[in-house]
């Protein structure tokens, strides 16, 4: 199949270009949108980076990832999971190579955050309101339309709409996870049982290992006395009932002791 050349024209700047640092676990740790463009037109892609390479969205450098067919998506998807916005043709192998890919990346992935402006240069093959109203997409362009600054503001409002979503999804996990907690922890008897418990489901919020201690300090003689280990978990549960100095971690007997010295937390860069 013929595709019609397609660009990305009017006020396009083309710049110097930048090649892209590969993607890496490194690189995913910066604050950066990850853009997904698929296209199995080169042109499409070089346009695409060019118009917004050197741009920042919400404070924050873009990241791209190619991928030249359907099929190419959905090997790349199967790993990279990650990804704010994707900017997808609709024509590639097949006339609705595209929508077909929709319905993959919502219903086999599972991905329901992730922002998809569906583009063409072939409006026939999938005219607009049926695309919008039978897939789940959250915008269609046609490729001429999208000059320099339309695709600036299209993908901006999708990566503010992505964010919107990813603070809601979280705020709803998160409330989630602490009616689970309170459940779990109210089925629990016994000071040692509901104190090991709250070390695990502490952990579970905090999205760490369920390993820890709790502790009490005890008033002798009405002075405050060692810090006892009244709960443990994970590789510290050979500790319980021991004074916490058995820790053998300085740092963190320090730590058990500041905190009840001061009545407050105790605030380190690796530790609460």
């Amino acid at each position: 199949m013929t595709k019609p050349t397609t660009m990305l024209e009017e006020d396009l700047i083309f710049l110097d270009e930048v090649v892209q640092p590969p993607v890496s676990s490194q690189s995913r740790k910066q604050e950066v949108w990850r853009v997904m463009i698929i296209d199995d037109d080169a042109d499409v892609h070089t346009a695409t980076t060019y118009a917004l390479g050197n741009l920042e969205m919400q404070k924050r450098p873009l990241q791209f990832l190619h991928a030249y067919s359907a099929e190419e998506a959905r090997e790349m998807l199967k790993n990279e999971q990650d990804i704010a916005v994707i900017l997808l043709d609709v024509v590639m192998e097949q006339e609705d190579a595209g929508l077909q890919l929709v319905r993959h990346i919502r219903e086999t992935l599972g991905l329901q955050e992730v922002r998809i402006i569906l583009r063409t240069g072939q409006p026939g093959y999938a005219p607009e309101i049926d695309a919008i109203r039978d897939f789940e997409i959250n915008d269609y362009k046609t490729k001429s339309e999208l000059t320099r600054i339309k695709l600036f503001t299209t993908v901006t409002a999708a990566i503010r709409c992505y964010e919107q979503i990813r603070t809601i999804n979280s705020g709803y996990r998160g409330l989630d996870s602490i009616v689970h907690a309170s459940n779990a922890l109210m089925a629990e008897l016994g000071l040692e049982n509901f104190a090991a418990a709250v070390i695990a489901q502490v952990a579970g919020l905090l999205g760490q290992p369920g390993a820890g201690v709790l502790c009490m300090q005890e008033q002798v003689g009405g002075q405050p006395g060692a810090p006892v280990v009244i709960a443990a978990a994970g590789e510290y549960r050979a500790l319980l009932g021991k004074p916490a100095a058995t820790l053998n971690d300085q740092r963190l007997t320090d730590a058990i002791t500041q905190a009840f010295h001061e009545h407050a937390n105790a605030y380190r860069d690796d530790y609460v």
